[in-house]
């Protein structure tokens, strides 16, 4: 009896071997019960963060800024007409577009306004800034790697 214990011990089989099947069996009722569902729910997640990560604003994509221009002078407090013209269709594009301005020629980002029509045209009051390094960026909200960014200008 002693050498039959110590047998099953060194064979892996007795106890040892009922383990692993209660953990094969456990496997297979988790996908047998639906846990497979869980599983391609939680890789289409996953495949969505990713595509929204890599879903970012990307410099002069689909849109021209048409003004203000490069070197243009615009004094602070003062409201200007900011003009753009998207190269694609509406259904690709989307039907509204965000207005960022910046400073410091771009390295940093302030929200203007959202949900503003894609109708090509917006009309800012330009803060009051003495920058010269300013610019304007518009961007889809539907597909935010679609943008433009316009030319360096001032603000005084």
């Amino acid at each position: 009896m002693e050498a039959a214990k110590k047998e099953e011990k060194e064979n892996g089989s007795g106890e040892g071997k009922k383990g692993k099947g209660t953990w094969g069996s456990r496997i297979s009722k988790f996908f047998l019960y639906g846990g497979f569902i869980l599983v391609i729910l939680a890789i289409v997640a996953i495949a969505l963060v990713i595509s929204r990560l890599t879903d970012k604003p990307l410099a002069d994509n689909a849109v021209t800024i048409l003004n203000p221009k490069g070197n243009d002078v615009l004094k602070g407090g003062e409201s200007y007409e900011v003009l753009w013209k998207v190269e694609l269709a509406e259904s690709e594009f989307g039907a509204m577009v965000t207005v960022e301005f910046s400073k410091d020629e771009g390295k940093s980002w302030e929200k203007v306004e959202e949900n503003v029509p894609n109708k090509g045209r917006y009309m800012w009051k330009a803060p009051k800034v003495d920058s010269r390094q300013c610019k304007v960026r518009i961007f889809s909200q539907f597909r935010p790697k679609y943008s433009g960014t316009s030319g360096v200008f001032s603000v005084m």
